[in-house]
């Protein structure tokens, strides 16, 4: 078999073997009628404190392989919270990536060897442990990444639903209706959270700024632990209408001053590749007329 068909063959098979991992790490499509019956079914009192997130089931990996992962995921505790996930699925999630990454060094390495190509033993070594160490730590700086990102839609989020329960204040006069009113007003994932934890803090007879400030510091978004210490002041008899259009106004502006920075940030990197691009097609026009010159002398 010549080299040309085994490069062939070996292409195909990295092109299958990367379908197969996609299809085992993506999730499962939900079923029509597990999704009726949560659609159907009635609030009911969570049993034993906070709902856990759904674990994604993987066969393949050992209960005890992902129970050691979880110690060291490398990832915080908050930033799973806002995001809704548990530390099993970021381990499996981990564990599914490094196997995959340190066999894909392998495989190019047995391809290489069927067309001819034969590596010092040392090289597919090494890049295999370098690619499993890469895609081990990749998925826990994704978390942190996409916490940060889900931080600031929910910063963005909470503007609306403080100017919401000021209005739902001022037209019904209670606190516990005007946040949980509030939190039906719109369907992301910010305000399903806050409309989740109200509604979770009215079945348990709790306070509900308690439970929005026990979010807050679950997610780590301290405006919305400020807004449930105000709510709680309003709850006493004050008017909280000015305060909560004056934290509106002041997150906004905060935000506009962030959205500034790294408008500016992003300028400052571009600095860079401009001037190399400038440098180069200079360079480009000059270097014909030079080296006519220099041929010359």
């Amino acid at each position: 078999m010549s080299p040309l068909y085994l490069i062939v063959l070996g292409g195909m098979l990295i092109l299958a073997g990367a379908g197969v991992a996609v299809r085992a790490l993506r999730p499962a499509p939900p079923r029509l009628t597990a999704v009726m019956a949560q659609l159907n079914a009635q609030p009911s009192r969570p049993v034993g404190g906070q709902a856990h997130a759904p674990r994604r089931e993987r066969s393949w990996i050992p209960a005890a392989a992902v129970a050691a992962a979880e110690r060291h995921l490398g990832a915080r505790e908050q930033d799973l919270a806002i995001l809704g996930r548990s530390r099993a699925d970021l381990a499996v999630t981990k564990i599914g990536w490094a196997v995959g990454g340190a066999l894909f060094p392998a495989l190019v390495g047995v391809i290489l060897s069927l067309a001819g190509l034969h590596l010092p033993f040392a090289i597919p070594i090494v890049a295999c442990v370098g690619v499993a160490a890469f895609c081990w730590v990749n998925p826990s700086r994704q978390v942190a990444e996409d916490a940060e990102k889900a931080r600031k839609e929910f910063r963005a989020a909470l503007m609306a639903y403080l100017v919401l329960v000021g209005l739902e204040r001022n037209a019904r006069g209670s606190v516990p209706e005007a946040l949980e009113e509030a939190s039906r007003d719109s369907g992301s994932r910010p305000f399903r959270l806050i409309h989740a934890q109200v509604l979770s803090a009215e079945l348990n007879n709790q306070l509900p700024w308690a439970a929005l400030k026990e979010l807050g510091r679950r997610i780590n978004v301290e405006e919305l632990v400020n807004l449930a210490d105000t709510v709680s002041v309003a709850a006493d008899g004050a008017a909280i209408f000015d305060t909560l259009m004056a934290e509106a106004r002041s997150m906004r502006n905060a935000d506009n001053v962030a959205q500034l920075e790294q408008a500016g940030k992003a300028n400052e990197r571009l600095v860079a590749p401009n001037m190399a691009l400038f440098t180069c097609f200079g360079a480009l026009l000059v270097y014909p007329a030079a080296a006519r010159i220099i041929g010359m002398g």
